[in-house]
């Protein structure tokens, strides 16, 4: 029992670390840089500059061993949001005398119209991408705890840590009333009719459990006299910043300024 106790009295003791190089950097930090990076391609508005952007977070995620994290939302993103909006614009972008890709069905593809789905559409994967290796490093409860280190309430930063949280649980509670329901022999998958029919001896069970956990949630906050209006302790420490993690947030910032500030000047002066 002392070893036990004093396995967790070393654990929480020190600064809490994941075992990976830009996984430690303050989650305030890695937001900073990710929208930063993520930010560069609705400046510079060059579909290749942007591609480049998404290789690069690709082989970040590989490198820092997030790879199948990464891919498995970005691949839907690509199909989702590059191809739905290059058809988008082949649909709606007019030129005067066009570049015919090819012809389907009377339906004139464009170069003009593709470049232009493809800079938009990699603008926006850019981004996603940096906003998906953000939650790929970072847990919420971390990046609530360095807010309310900045200065959040803990009401507001708990609302928010809890809304997210909430999502992931009752997604949870859908698999497992989902299997418990087919163990059962209602019919959970087929045609629009039979998922209907299931839907009722879903969302019962799903519903009371959620009251349920909010009533538990309530009556732990209070035994933990969450409403008390005096500094919280914390269980969990983040390591300090470091110097050359400040200095890289900076120069990235810079950077960025630097960047915003171009783009600005030639668009007065044209």
């Amino acid at each position: 029992m002392d070893t036990l106790i004093q396995h967790y009295s070393d654990l929480y003791n020190h600064d809490q670390k994941s075992g990976n190089w830009f996984g430690d950097f303050n989650p305030l930090s890695k937001l900073n840089i990710l929208l930063v990076i993520g930010l560069c391609g609705f400046f510079i508005q060059d579909w290749r500059f942007s591609l480049g952007v998404c290789i690069l977070e690709y082989l970040f995620a590989a490198l820092n061993g997030k790879f199948k994290y990464f891919n498995s939302i970005f691949l839907r993103l690509i199909f989702i949001i590059g191809v739905f909006i290059i058809l988008i614009r082949e649909l709606s972008y007019k030129v005067e005398n066009p570049t015919i890709m090819f012809n389907l069905l009377g339906w004139k593809w464009t170069w003009e119209a593709f470049y232009e789905g493809l800079r938009l559409g990699t603008v926006i994967l850019s981004f996603s991408g940096a906003i998906i290796l953000f939650y790929a490093f970072t847990t919420m409860r971390d990046l609530m705890y360095s807010l309310e280190q900045k200065g959040v309430s803990h009401a507001t930063s708990y609302v928010m840590l809890a809304s997210f949280q909430t999502i992931i649980d009752l997604r949870a509670s859908v698999v497992t009333i989902m299997e418990s329901q087919k163990a059962r022999g209602i019919e959970t998958q087929g045609n629009p009719l039979v998922r209907l029919k299931a839907f009722f001896p879903i969302i019962t069970p799903l519903l009371l459990g959620a009251l349920s956990s909010s009533e538990e949630k309530f009556v732990a906050m209070d035994a933990r006299a969450f409403a008390v209006e005096r500094k919280h302790t914390f269980l969990r420490q983040l390591r300090k910043v470091p110097a050359y993690e400040k200095l890289a947030v900076v120069a990235i910032d810079a950077a960025f300024a630097a960047l915003v500030l171009y783009k600005l000047v030639r668009l007065f002066v044209h």
